[in-house]
């Protein structure tokens, strides 16, 4: 990554309060920290330049706070480990608040920083102080953080990062949040600080489930004659990927995986029996009806997953769930899902947990899943139009090593079996909150992470996402971080379309007005153009499947070579009736 270095040699005497912040993120080991500058932490910021010399950590500056905070999330889901941020008093993190919301729902760590104008009033400033102050600056973001403090002497500071710092990272992962008042940033140090020994001051190790828990789930498990494995939230090690593997090859059970969250299964394994997906559609959720046992590895919705809904009946199998999600739960906001029944609830981590349930079940010969994969829908090429099945096996032609790609994220339709994963770092997830405009960010965060780790990242992003973020890009191209994004361009927010479309049919009112306050059009955007305008090579926009093949050749070259890439590509919804043509029928009418 590249970073500006400063003129002449660091300071470095620690001597004001926000030294000790610096300091405090070095010692922890941070090597970046993504911001968007602002007043209220201008001494934390000449720490960081003046101090450290704008080394571990290093600054990604950013265009807006929001992608500071998408960066350190892209960032923390490419790693498993937080990033650090800082948003500019009350304003800044009104700005970030969408993205840490995102953070939140996916429990990503994240190290957040924010600044505020003196506590002391007679310090302030006349106007900006004053209006950039604030008694309170967590309270409106305590409901989806883990923990907040605002430390007001440079001992409470050292002691308010060492516990931020061990509960970001403690299961289940989540933001959390320190504000540094400006007065404390600017103040003379009176005495040496001592620095803690951070050794001390790690994580918990992960509980493990309780003994009877596991007897229980085990001996449910060894009787089942259909046990489906809903595979939820796992981490990034290789090694319990694999016992994951022979869990469900021991157990001869079927397995499902969830396209909000990061690969946890090989996707082509036998076992693996849909493409990973957003929600359960009456295809999937007929075969957790077939199930006599479920085991619910930390799945992000196991009461949508098991409960009678919309028709369709209950699940009659017995549930063996394992999560520790319902210890950041509160009545603010409803990311806690439906309320499962459940026969065995652990709480404790999933690698434990399986760890333990291999070493109960014993010996045993690997068995076949206990049914076939469903049949996928018939998806054929059109040769005059591009899809997104179109996209997935081009672009993965033009690696000579698929499985060094880590794909940040993907839009509807992507094909599955043509990408299958076979990695935890193969594909990333989604965005968790479901915040358009977080892709941009998510994946320079991501693209920041893996060029360090002999992986190429690949980002397949709509229009809409795109566009509200797009500025995210002039930070990876100024970081010269390798990126290539790709464009599902269909000119639309068409998932609002389709909601429209349903209203519409229910009230019995045009269908073909869906249109209306969707379309991106008149005129359109030249995504190429915005692109290049931030430093990137633009390509597009990309029309027909002709044109297909050269344009991500010269992207993945573009990013090959270091550089950040972004398509433009025109791919229509194949609906009864798009926006696009709406439009030009409204322009021959």
């Amino acid at each position: 990554m590249f970073y500006d270095k400063p003129e002449g040699a660091p300071d470095e005497k620690v001597a004001w309060g926000s030294d000790v912040a610096a300091q405090m993120l070095r010692r922890i080991g941070f090597p970046y920290i993504s911001l968007n500058p602002g007043a209220s932490y201008r001494g934390f910021h000449d720490s960081i330049v003046n101090h450290l010399g704008n080394q571990t950590p290093s600054m990604v500056l950013c265009q807006h706070e929001d992608h500071s905070v998408a960066i350190a999330h892209g960032y923390a889901k490419a790693t498993g480990e937080p990033m650090a941020c800082v948003l500019h008093s009350n304003v800044g993190l009104f700005h970030g608040m969408m993205s840490l919301y995102n953070a939140w729902c996916d429990r990503a760590p994240m190290f957040v920083l924010g600044a505020t104008g003196p506590l002391d009033a007679p310090q302030r400033r006349p106007w900006i102080d004053w209006i950039h102050s604030s008694t309170d600056q967590a309270s409106h973001i305590r409901d989806f953080i883990k923990w907040d403090n605002q430390p007001t002497s440079p001992e409470s500071l050292v002691e308010a990062m060492c516990r931020a710092n061990m509960l970001t990272r403690a299961e289940p992962t989540a933001p959390v949040y320190i504000v540094l008042d400006a007065g404390l940033q600017e103040a003379s140090l009176e005495q040496p600080i001592e620095w803690p020994d951070l050794a001390r001051y790690q994580p918990p190790t992960p509980a493990r489930p309780a003994k009877d828990a596991i007897a229980k789930a085990a001996a449910l498990l060894k009787d089942a004659k259909r046990p489906v494995v809903l595979m939820g939230r796992c981490g990034l090690s290789k090694d319990a990927w694999n016992k994951r593997v022979r869990l469900v090859e021991r157990l001869g059970a079927i397995v499902m995986t969830d396209l909000k969250l990061r690969a946890c299964f090989p996707t082509d394994h036998p076992a693996h029996v849909a493409e990973p997906f957003n929600q359960f559609e009456p295809e999937t959720r007929a075969v957790v009806g077939e199930a006599d046992v479920i085991l619910s590895l930390d799945w992000v919705d196991l009461g949508g997953a098991v409960r009678a809904t919309k028709g369709l009946p209950e699940a009659p199998a017995r549930i063996v769930a394992n999560s520790l999600d319902h210890t950041l739960h509160n009545g603010a906001h409803m990311n806690y899902m439906a309320l499962a029944q459940m026969d065995v609830f652990m709480a404790a981590g999933n690698d434990s947990v399986v760890d333990d349930l291999l070493e109960a079940l014993g010996p045993g010969a690997a068995k076949a899943p206990w049914r076939g994969k469903l049949e996928g829908k018939k998806r054929t090429e059109d040769p005059n139009r591009i899809t997104m099945r179109t996209v997935g096996r081009v672009l993965r032609a033009a690696f000579a090593n698929p499985d060094k790609v880590t794909l940040a994220s993907v839009c509807r339709g992507w094909a599955c079996d043509i990408w299958p994963f076979h990695d935890p770092q193969a594909y990333l997830g989604k965005d968790g909150g479901g915040g358009l405009g977080s892709g941009p960010g998510i994946s320079t965060g991501a693209a920041l992470a893996m060029s360090t780790r002999d992986r190429h990242t690949v980002a397949v992003l709509g229009d809409g996402d795109f566009l509200m973020g797009a500025s995210a890009v002039w930070s990876a191209v100024r970081a010269q971080v390798p990126l290539l994004v790709l464009i599902n361009n269909n000119r639309s927010y068409f998932n609002d379309e389709l909601h429209q479309e349903t209203v519409a049919r229910r009230r019995n009112r045009p269908v073909s007005n869906r249109w209306i306050g969707q379309s991106i059009a008149s005129p359109e955007v030249d995504i190429a153009a915005l692109s290049t305008s931030y430093g990137a090579v633009g390509i597009g926009p990309v029309k027909s499947p002709a044109e297909l093949e050269a344009a991500i050749q010269k992207g993945v070259e573009a990013m090959m070579a270091g550089k950040v890439a972004i398509i433009d590509i025109h791919i229509n919804p194949g609906q009864e009736r798009t926006a696009r043509s709406t439009i030009e029928d409204r322009k021959t009418e």
